[in-house]
């Protein structure tokens, strides 16, 4: 069976199947058909199968702060630190160390 005679023939028995109110359990039963067979043509002809969703294109403007650097703050306890890029690792875990013990 060529593609389109296997539509065809399986859009057939999906009309089949819905118009005889049965249970999809059911009918296959009857039919002896596979219930996954069944299934899978059920997807495969769904309508929301077929439809592609739509690409939607948004534009945006990015503007860069020249002075702006990347900074963290960090708060513990009641004391807020600022963390700049290019920090000194072992002066910040001192830091962090000394404010534990508080």
């Amino acid at each position: 069976m060529k593609r389109k005679e296997k539509e065809l023939y399986w859009t057939g028995q999906i009309n089949e199947y819905r118009e005889s109110g049965e249970t999809l359990v059911q009918w296959c039963e009857k039919k002896d058909i596979k219930i996954h067979t069944m299934k899978y043509w059920l997807r495969k002809q769904s309508p929301v199968a077929t439809e592609k969703p739509e690409t939607a294109w948004v534009s945006c403007l990015v503007e860069e702060e020249e002075n702006l650097k990347d900074t963290i703050t960090l708060k513990i306890k009641n004391v807020e630190i600022e963390v700049m890029s290019g920090f000194q690792d072992e002066l910040l875990l001192k830091v962090l160390r000394t404010l534990d013990q508080l």
